[in-house]
């Protein structure tokens, strides 16, 4: 059965709007940037004319305008700089992309956010660090195309976004599953808010699952899983929650190397030394993680990598911006070093 033409009104009726507003963004003329995105994504989509070759050339010569939403704090961790040098490092290689950045507060984040996109005509939106179950949900509601690194755990919404985010799950498991196996490793205990982030999350259940699939029993009251606001980075305080401990687990996996970092320092306080009385697993390869005495165990992340697919995800979203959301996993590398 031969397929039926589409025509400007099929597309004006599978979006709502007019056929006078679908035919201007069709034919260049001015509509607000997220309209004529969703017209030219059921254009697509739908198979109107040849229009797949024409927007996909016409996308490709047009001015970007995209904003990082990141925090003061972040932009301070060796993490995150390396990513945004990644960004960078795009961005250098197409012109037609222009990046803003915007730095949240506590404060009135949200409307400041709204009044600074509507400004400046924002075309898509890099969101890196902002995990506030409240202001997620609101943030996908406005309608811009958004590629988040990693996500809260908390949140299920649908819209016009993608994730990308380090792979943790497998990788972690089978380590853990090494360590049972070939270091006789018996008990494992978990440092971090699990409930900070999808990736926090994902290790803390990979370390969860290694001890199901070995038939061991996991001990909470060996693992500090405190909320965000527990003081992580002093190692005294952490080292008062270890003391408390039935037993100290024969592995702790920190849920990144600042953490790793902290516990070897709090374990040194008790006079425990790692790794002859404890193992210690982080997660990120920073460069503190190698630098530090002793080294750490860790997984390898390509900061700069993350940086790169965050953009070039951004761009398909922004030019195909009904397409379905996207979970996107990067590898991660173990490096075994001296604390296991």
């Amino acid at each position: 059965m031969k397929r039926e033409k589409i025509t400007i009104q099929d597309i004006a009726d599978s979006l709502g709007l007019s056929r006078n507003t679908v035919s201007k963004a069709l034919n260049g003329q001015y509509v607000p940037p997220r309209t004529r995105d969703l017209v030219l994504g059921a254009a697509i989509e739908l198979g109107y004319k040849s229009y797949r070759k024409i927007a996909s050339a016409a996308a490709d010569k047009e001015h970007r305008r995209i904003v990082l939403i990141t925090s003061k704090m972040l932009m301070t961790m060796t993490f995150f700089i390396h990513v945004v040098r990644g960004i960078e490092s795009a961005l250098s290689e197409d012109e037609n992309v222009e990046l803003l950045q915007f730095t949240a507060s506590k404060t009135s984040f949200f409307n400041r956010l709204v009044e600074y996109l509507n400004e400046h005509k924002v075309d898509g939106i890099i969101c890196m660090g902002l995990f506030q179950a409240d202001y997620v949900p609101k943030l996908i509601e406005l309608g811009y195309p958004i590629v988040f690194f990693d996500f809260p755990i908390y949140v299920s919404a649908s819209g016009n976004y993608d994730i990308v985010l380090p792979e943790s799950f497998s990788s972690v498991k089978n380590f853990c599953l090494s360590l049972i196996g070939e270091q006789d490793v018996k008990s494992f205990g978990f440092v971090g808010d699990y409930t900070h982030c999808t990736s926090f999350y994902e290790r803390f259940l990979a370390m969860r699952e290694a001890i199901f699939l070995s038939g061991l029993e996991y001990n909470p009251e060996r693992s500090v899983i405190e909320k965000d606001s527990f003081p992580y980075g002093n190692a005294r305080e952490l080292a008062k929650l270890f003391a408390q401990m039935p037993a100290l687990p024969d592995c702790f996996v920190a849920a990144n190397d600042t953490l790793a970092i902290a516990v070897i320092e709090a374990l040194a306080l008790l006079h425990k030394k790692v790794p002859r009385d404890v193992l210690v697993v982080g997660f990120d390869n920073l460069p503190e993680a190698k630098s530090h005495d002793p080294q750490i165990t860790t997984f390898n992340v390509d900061k700069t990598g993350i940086g790169k697919k965050l953009l070039s995800v951004l761009l398909e979203r922004i030019n195909r911006p009904r397409q379905k959301t996207q979970i996107i996993y990067l590898q991660s590398k173990l490096i075994v070093r001296h604390t296991t």
